[in-house]
């Protein structure tokens, strides 16, 4: 089974910066040329060196993930389509996040037991460490930092309200038509139900 990949430790949702870069690789038509330009001139506008290197790393990971169409509205949306897009990538770049999306997050909405904290995922780790060794691996400070910053993007990502109520997604048309592209799998990462599933992927 392929290994978790675990590095989502700190920053956030970052969907603001992930527009600043997706902008500079639509402009540039290069990934490279576009990473080289938000750092050469702190495009995403962070204090440090360091912080740039960090965050702009993180953001480009996460935008390299979409297609170009789904570039444009990071680019060009209004909040809510680019905080839903930035958290389509977020699970496609982190398994473990969109399984933890899907099989905590979506399931509790469903079963309309909304409230979610910590201990969700604290029980989820222990369920995924039977296939997922490097999870037993990880430090305590380590598994505190993914905990902290998960629940800080999905608030980010208004699915998790302030006060840890999982709050349903109204997806506009242009963020629907492109998980209808994806197939309706792609819905399975936010609190949407089936009906809801169905009717956008024959809207």
């Amino acid at each position: 089974m392929e290994r978790y990949k675990l590095s989502f430790t700190t920053g956030g949702l970052l969907a603001n910066e992930c527009r600043v870069i997706a902008a500079e690789y639509l402009r540039m038509g290069d990934w490279q040329e576009a990473r080289a330009s938000v750092r050469a001139n702190n495009l995403i506008q962070k204090r440090t060196a360091s912080a740039v290197l960090r965050i702009s790393r993180e953001a480009m990971d996460r935008a390299s993930m979409l297609n170009d169409s789904e570039l444009e509205i990071v680019v060009s949306g209004n909040a809510p389509e680019r905080q839903q897009l930035v958290w389509l990538a977020i699970c496609l770049q982190y398994s473990f996040v969109a399984e933890f999306a899907e099989e905590v997050v979506r399931e509790r909405y469903l079963s309309m037991s909304s409230q979610l904290g910590p201990d969700a995922l604290d029980t989820f780790f222990v369920k995924k460490s039977f296939w997922h060794g490097e999870l037993e691996e990880l430090r305590p400070s380590t598994k505190h930092k993914l905990r902290q910053n998960l629940f800080r993007m999905l608030r980010e990502a208004h699915i998790l309200s302030e006060v840890g109520l999982i709050l349903p997604q109204v997806i506009g048309e242009r963020v629907a038509e492109a998980l209808r592209r994806r197939g309706p799998g792609s819905f399975l990462v936010y609190p949407v139900t089936d009906f809801e599933i169905e009717s956008l992927m024959h809207a």
